[in-house]
């Protein structure tokens, strides 16, 4: 579900590049276009079809070649047809044995009809009633035939290139910037966010600023060196279960796209108030398990065994300009004290979310980590305490009873 980042199509425009997405109506003629030429196209060979209509008909070359990649890997797909009895790879080893015993190995354009004629003689003898171009390349791209597997559709077709476009700019990603005003940023839509970044693994900060907040997100070249469909995606499905409550507000918002390689950074703003592709959205469900780990659920679980007033935090915590959603909340005394749980993905995770629970401890003091045992060299020297459990068998395993002394500590000192 993605294109090459080079082959995307991108315009300036003052600094900032912006994708060029396809619309229903402004394209539809191109649209229709594609659609009549796949049409056409059923039952030919992949070698059979002039390719420079298509690109003639959509009017751009780098469009067609993209749009060709959309039909072909949803709509319409290129299926060789083998004779049944043969194996196409023996025979063309059988076949290129005779030629090297028969003509010395070489059958030059003047030789190429008695190289036939004793190729097809082979392939009498051996019961194989075949031209030998049909027995040896049948398995070739080129003599592929065209099949329908879907009932193509401009809407469709729109959807699929957008999201591919959208995809491929986030596995590319280096970081995601998502400004939001106030009046789109809403509880609900912040937790989704928040509980979706953390259930994919991903790290992030959210700001507030004036009337604005401010999402910041790690990418995969920032998180993990380099591009990643799994994680590329995972921002991508997090992305589109807010998508309708953004396309829904009147206020400014935007998603902006920073790209960084060895020898240039992009700026690129993928999605704005103003920018609003045709995207799958009612095909995506928001992660919804109660708790976005395993780690999270063993928490919890140890937590109410100690007899501690735990719960799920359902809404943001804001202090100062920093807004952050916290895992579990222990209520003491009238006091709340928040829970972070920690897991380890890899060594660039765990610098990453070290460094962002270091912010956040300058800002709260109520706060609590339990965390992987493996997490114990990042987060050595943190001015709040901790807890470790261990993962056993992909299981987490830990008594955590210094977190009910931790909470008895704490609501003293508030």
């Amino acid at each position: 579900m993605k294109f090459d980042l080079a082959d995307i199509l991108l315009t300036k425009s003052r600094g900032v590049y912006v994708p060029r997405y396809l619309d229903v109506e402004r394209d539809r003629s191109a649209v229709e276009a594609l659609i009549s030429f796949y049409r056409a196209a059923e039952g030919k060979t992949v070698g059979e079809i002039d390719w420079r209509e298509l690109v003639i008909s959509i009017g751009s070359r780098g469009l067609a070649k993209l749009l060709r990649l959309v039909m072909e890997s949803r709509f319409y797909t290129a299926v060789n047809r083998v004779p049944s009895g043969i194996n196409p790879k023996i025979i063309r080893i059988k076949l290129f044995r005779v030629v090297n015993k028969v003509h010395n190995g070489f059958a030059s354009p003047e030789n190429r009809g008695r190289v036939m004629q004793t190729l097809r003689r082979y392939l009498l003898a051996e019961g194989i009633q075949l031209d030998p171009d049909a027995a040896m390349w049948c398995t070739y791209r080129d003599m592929a035939f065209i099949k329908k597997v879907e009932e193509p559709s401009v809407k469709k077709i729109v959807e699929e290139y957008n999201i591919r476009t959208l995809n491929s700019l986030l596995i590319n990603s280096t970081s995601l910037h998502i400004t939001l005003h106030k009046n789109c940023a809403s509880t609900e839509a912040l937790m989704i966010l928040g509980r979706g970044l953390k259930y994919y693994g991903g790290v992030y900060d959210i700001r507030r600023t004036g009337d604005c907040y401010r999402i910041n997100i790690d990418g995969p070249r920032l998180l993990l060196n380099k591009p990643s469909d799994e994680y590329g995606l995972a921002l991508s499905h997090v992305l589109l279960t807010v998508l309708p409550r953004l396309y829904s507000c009147k206020d400014n918002w935007r998603v902006d796209v920073l790209i960084g390689t060895k020898f240039s950074n992009m700026h690129i703003r993928l999605l704005s108030s103003d920018l609003k592709p045709l995207l799958p959205v009612e095909r995506v469900n928001a992660p919804t398990p109660v708790f976005d780990t395993r780690a999270d659920t063993h928490v919890y679980r140890r937590l109410k065994l100690l007899k501690l007033n735990v719960s799920i935090v359902v809404k943001p915590v804001e202090v100062k300009d920093l807004v952050y959603i916290p895992d579990l909340e222990v209520e003491e005394a009238g006091k709340k004290i928040y829970i972070e749980i920690v897991n380890y993905w890899n060594r660039e995770y765990g610098v990453r979310k070290a460094s962002k629970i270091r912010e956040i401890c300058q800002v709260i003091k109520n706060l609590i980590i339990v965390a992987d045992e493996r997490m114990k060299p990042f987060l050595q020297g943190l001015p709040t305490p901790i807890a470790y459990f261990t993962i056993d068998l992909f299981e987490p395993r830990g008594l955590l009873t210094e977190v009910a002394n931790y909470v008895k500590n704490m609501v003293e000192e508030l």
